[in-house]
């Protein structure tokens, strides 16, 4: 079995996804120079796995369950724009993102759990954020853009299931295809419905 390029994200909705397009319309203009992330392609990363074997895929599916069935549905407010690594050198642009506790717990069981499979733990800190676009140089965002990016926000959304993504890389830009779905909350929705 080979190895997958592949990664856990919670999906956007059709029209936050809309939203964003016509944010990076408006902002197209101002930044030439940016390679923006096509719509369909946007998401919320969990964790990457950029190295992962095929043969887990499965083990992955059901850890993915079993913390699924822990954390119930989320808020998620997108918030204020940023770069990284800073506005003058900039090679990523994207849109913070608050899931409040729910989404650091999630990240957090999640990232224990798939060192179970022998996938090394996540150290770096947990940086949620959309990718709206990303710089072919390092690049400076115009000053004013910057003074009102707090105003340069999606709205919000309601985090209801997480997805792992296989990633084949194509001419252009990467291709996401779904390996395995799974919904938040699905243990607290059957005793709801049993009550």
């Amino acid at each position: 079995m080979s190895n997958l390029r592949a990664f856990l994200a919670i999906p956007l909705p059709e029209d936050l996804r809309h939203r964003a397009r016509r944010l990076q319309q408006e902002l197209s203009p101002r930044l030439p120079d940016v390679r923006w992330v096509r719509p369909e392609s946007l998401h919320l990363t969990l964790r990457f796995l950029p190295d992962l074997p095929e043969e887990t895929v499965e083990k992955i599916g059901q850890i993915m369950l079993s913390v699924g069935t822990l954390i119930p549905p989320f808020h998620i407010d997108v918030t204020t724009l940023g770069t990284f690594p800073g506005p003058t050198r900039a090679r990523v642009l994207w849109l913070g993102i608050d899931g409040g506790a729910a989404l650091g717990e999630l990240f957090h069981a999640l990232n224990e759990r798939l060192a179970t499979t022998g996938l090394p733990r996540e150290t770096r800190p947990f940086t949620p954020h959309l990718t709206l676009g990303r710089w072919r140089q390092p690049g400076a965002i115009p000053q004013d853009l910057w003074q009102r990016r707090a105003a340069l926000t999606l709205g919000d959304f309601q985090a209801d299931r997480m997805i792992l993504f296989e990633s084949r890389l194509a001419a252009s830009s990467a291709i996401h295809l779904p390996l395995r779905v799974a919904p938040l909350g699905l243990l607290r929705r059957r005793l709801a419905d049993n009550l």
